[in-house]
C-alpha cells in the first residue's frame, strides 16, 4: 500500500505522540490493564492493528508470546526501534500470514472501525486461533458513540441539566474523524448487530460484554461528573472460538 493512501502511515507520528508511552490515560490506565487481564492464561497471542506495539509489549511483560500485525510500515518501524525483540509484521487483517490454529488468542483494540473488510478479518482470526481460544474485540461503543452523538446542555431547567444525544445508530457510514492539526482518520460506524452476527458467522461465541466506565474527566466537565460517568465510550466483547469451528 502506497503511503499516500494510508492515513496510518501519514499520521503515525501523531499517533505515537498522542496515544503511547502514557500520553493517553485511557490507554495506559484502562485498556492495557484490561487486555492483560483478559489474556491471562493464554500463551501465544495475536494483536490485529498493533500500531507500534504497545499492547504486545505489555503482554510480553507478563510472559505472553505476542505477535502484532499492522498495515502501516511507519508504525512497525517505530515499534521495532522501541523494542527490537518485538514481533511486528506488516499485514492486512483479512490476509493473515499464519497457519491454521497457530494462536491461543487474538485481540483487536480500537481498530475494527478502521477495517473495511472486517467480516473477512473475523474469519481470518477464527482460522488462526485454536478451538476454545479467545478473541477480544474492543471498540468505540457502537450505540452510544454513533456519529452525531454528543452532550446537550439544557439551560432552561433549574439547575441546568446535561443529556447525551445519540446519533443515527442504524445508519452504517464511513466518515472522517478529525483530531485537529490537520489530522483525520477514516472511521466506519456500524450497528452492534453487524459485529455480533459476523463474529457468530465466523465461529465465535460472545461470552462476555464489558462497558468500562469513562476513565478521565476534564476539569471543565467536573460539574457534569454524575452524567458523564454513566455514558460509556468503549465496548469490549470477549468471544470464544467454538469447538465445532474449522
Amino acid at each position: 500500500m502506497d503511503e499516500k493512501e494510508n492515513p496510518w502511515d501519514l499520521n503515525a507520528e501523531w499517533w505515537q505522540n498522542s496515544f503511547t508511552n502514557g500520553a493517553n490515560a485511557e490507554y495506559s490506565e484502562q485498556l492495557l490493564p484490561l487486555v492483560v487481564e483478559l489474556m491471562n492464561g493464554f500463551h501465544k497471542v495475536l494483536e490485529i492493528g498493533t500500531g507500534e506495539g504497545q499492547i504486545i509489549r505489555a503482554l510480553s511483560e507478563v510472559s505472553v508470546t505476542a505477535v502484532g500485525i499492522d498495515k502501516s510500515d511507519n508504525q512497525i518501524r517505530h515499534g521495532k526501534k522501541i523494542a527490537p525483540a518485538s514481533v511486528l509484521i506488516r499485514s492486512l487483517a483479512e490476509q493473515l500470514p499464519f497457519q491454521d490454529s497457530f494462536f491461543d488468542a487474538a485481540i483487536a483494540c480500537l481498530v475494527v472501525e478502521h477495517i473495511e473488510k472486517f467480516e473477512e478479518s473475523f474469519r481470518e482470526v477464527a482460522r488462526v486461533v485454536k478451538s476454545g481460544g479467545r478473541f477480544v474485540l474492543a471498540m468505540n461503543h457502537p450505540l452510544l458513540q454513533s456519529p452525531g452523538s454528543s452532550w446537550v446542555e439544557d439551560w432552561t431547567t433549574d439547575p441546568p441539566e446535561k443529556y447525551w444525544r445519540v446519533g443515527p445508530y442504524l445508519r452504517e457510514e464511513t466518515s472522517e474523524e478529525y483530531f485537529g492539526d490537520g489530522i483525520s482518520i477514516p472511521f466506519t460506524h456500524r450497528p452492534l448487530s453487524r459485529y455480533l452476527n459476523a463474529l457468530s458467522d465466523s465461529g465465535f461465541v460472545t461470552t462476555r460484554m464489558i462497558e468500562p466506565q469513562p476513565f478521565s474527566i476534564t476539569e471543565e466537565d467536573l460539574k457534569w461528573k454524575n452524567e458523564i460517568l454513566f455514558i460509556p465510550r468503549l465496548l469490549v466483547l470477549v468471544c470464544e472460538k467454538s469447538s465445532g469451528s474449522n
